[in-house]
């Protein structure tokens, strides 16, 4: 899709927002912004590719590090901010997400929440001016939208558990939409995207131009991925149908593991053969948007190192437990920067700075101009989630370093779902039913980063695998709960917590809004 994305400009973006429908809290209203309506905007290919790029392009700011990517990563033992002693991080936001103390009024659980309802809204707009127009060969984009808003709902249950299913283009405010429960949801998205796969074109029969969109196996491997946790979704295990959606991936043949695990998170990583469905970033193209990665999760004295046009902001930062459950000749370890000598990535030499300045940047000694140092940086290890100095904590860059960043906007692409992902998938799935030959598949991902095999296979294993390749990935939180470690584990600055927390709250706004909801148990 990036190709499509370049031909978008600000003018027709602004004209796709004409059709869009919020949902904010359940409430959803029009927000009329050009003269154009469904009667008299949908006339050619154009306008419609525009609209449909505008819902893409929204549900990819899911994953740029928002609060969205906060609810999903901070609540897990993967991703944690430590605030640093000039106190630019230091907030309850964060910190209450690491500990398992959010409550209703979270802001970042609504915005989650708005967003994901933001999806439905636009899609059920869209989806209803489609079906108005008198345009051929619609049923595409209509399956396409169709699948983000099961994709939006796959979500929503998996966070929020029982939600409204809406699929109307406006609500009744007299008539404000009811909670269906998780299992109706489970159902739904299943039916939805089922439906679409019908429709969709295979990644075999679609060119570059396509890419970023949504192909039939790409909607497969989410209907694997609703399968595997259809256990925690709906109570009954469905083992088989996760098994039975992956091989339909995987005998595609439009997939493999790449032969660099790191060329999946390049810069220039766009259609790569290991992706199925990711988030396209084009902060470069009018209309585009990047992801602030290596702006939020490097240390600031890297800004001057890698001659970055903008100061890393030091903030997202990882666990000694992490780097830990990687061998040493693992590729995949590379991505950590953990305590002791910072040293540069592309020489090896150990970064030298003037002093360290435990309050704010280091600066970087030149030789013949410092007239302090040199001293070596060094990371130590952060002991609290609180007042720390600004070279503590491990630090992970696993998004490439983007040459042509737009400010602190960077263009790498970010999976959603990966090829290794449908592997672990089948593996786990198999192992839980007892079927096949899952530690094949474990070794095949293990093998693609130097990881030595392993010689048998459990659960624990499963999850441990997952861990290292799909760090920071956004699949952590639900991994944890499947495998029963959420809430009654614990990890460094988080105790265990309460079984209830497997559900996130539903927003107070949401509640305040529409009054036919119901608030989770627990809150």
């Amino acid at each position: 899709m990036k190709e499509s994305m370049k031909r978008i400009n600000k003018q027709l973006l602004m004209l796709a927002v004409a059709l869009l429908v919020i949902f904010p809290a359940c409430e959803l209203q029009e927000q009329p912004h050009s003269v154009f309506t469904p009667d008299n905007y949908y006339d050619n290919e154009s306008s419609i590719l525009t609209s449909l790029s505008g819902v893409y392009r929204d549900f990819a700011t899911i994953s740029s590090m928002g609060p969205p990517y906060r609810v999903l990563e901070l609540t897990t033992d993967q991703v944690v901010v430590h605030a640093k002693i000039q106190g630019w991080w230091d907030g309850p936001d964060f910190h209450n997400l690491a500990r398992h103390e959010w409550t209703p009024s979270h802001a970042w659980i609504g915005d989650f929440w708005n967003q994901l309802f933001g999806t439905v809204g636009q899609a059920n707009a869209l989806i209803s001016s489609l079906r108005s127009s008198d345009l051929d060969g619609l049923e595409g984009p209509i399956a396409e939208l169709r699948a983000l808003r099961a994709y939006a709902y796959f979500y929503l249950m998996d966070l929020y558990g029982n939600v409204p299913i809406f699929t109307e283009p406006k609500v009744d405010p007299n008539n404000l939409p009811t909670q269906n429960t998780r299992t109706e949801v489970f159902d739904f998205v299943i039916e939805e995207l089922s439906a679409a796969a019908e429709v969709l074109p295979s990644a075999n029969d679609v060119g570059a131009e396509y890419y970023g969109r949504l192909t039939k196996e790409a909607v497969y491997a989410l209907i694997a991925t609703t399968y595997l946790n259809a256990e925690v979704y709906t109570g009954d295990a469905q083992y088989d149908m996760a098994i039975e959606y992956a091989d339909q991936v995987i005998n595609s043949g439009a997939y493999r593991l790449l032969d660099d695990y790191h060329a999946n998170f390049a810069a220039d990583n766009s259609n790569n053969e290991e992706m199925i469905f990711g988030s396209v970033y084009t902060p470069n193209e009018t209309g585009g948007i990047g992801h602030p990665f290596v702006l939020k999760v490097l240390p600031g004295i890297t800004g001057g190192l890698f001659d970055l046009p903008f100061t890393p902001q030091n903030g997202f930062g990882t666990r000694p437990s992490v780097v830990e459950l990687y061998e040493d000749q693992d590729v995949r370890k590379e991505m950590f920067l953990t305590p002791g000598p910072l040293t540069d990535p592309r020489t090896g030499d150990t970064v030298m700075v003037e002093r360290i300045v435990p309050d704010g940047n280091s600066e970087l000694y030149v030789e013949g101009e410092s007239d302090q140092g040199p001293v070596p940086y060094e990371i130590i290890k952060a002991d609290g989630l609180r007042n720390q100095p600004m070279n503590a904590g491990v630090k992970w860059i696993k998004w490439g370093l983007d040459p042509n960043t737009d400010g602190g906007d960077a263009s790498n692409d970010i999976a959603w779902i990966r090829y290794a992902d449908i592997l672990l998938v089948k593996a786990e799935a198999q192992l839980r039913s007892g079927t096949g030959n899952p530690l094949a598949l474990v070794n095949r991902v293990r093998e693609r980063s130097n990881a030595s095999p392993l010689t048998s296979l459990t659960l624990q294993d499963i999850l441990d695998e997952r861990g290292r390749e799909l760090a920071f990935e956004m699949s952590r939180r639900r991994d944890l709960i499947r495998f029963g470690q959420f809430t009654n584990s614990s990890w460094e600055f988080k105790e265990p917590s309460e079984e209830y927390r497997r559900l996130f709250p539903i927003p107070t706004e949401a509640l305040d809004a529409n009054s036919n909801l119901d608030q989770n148990p627990g809150y």
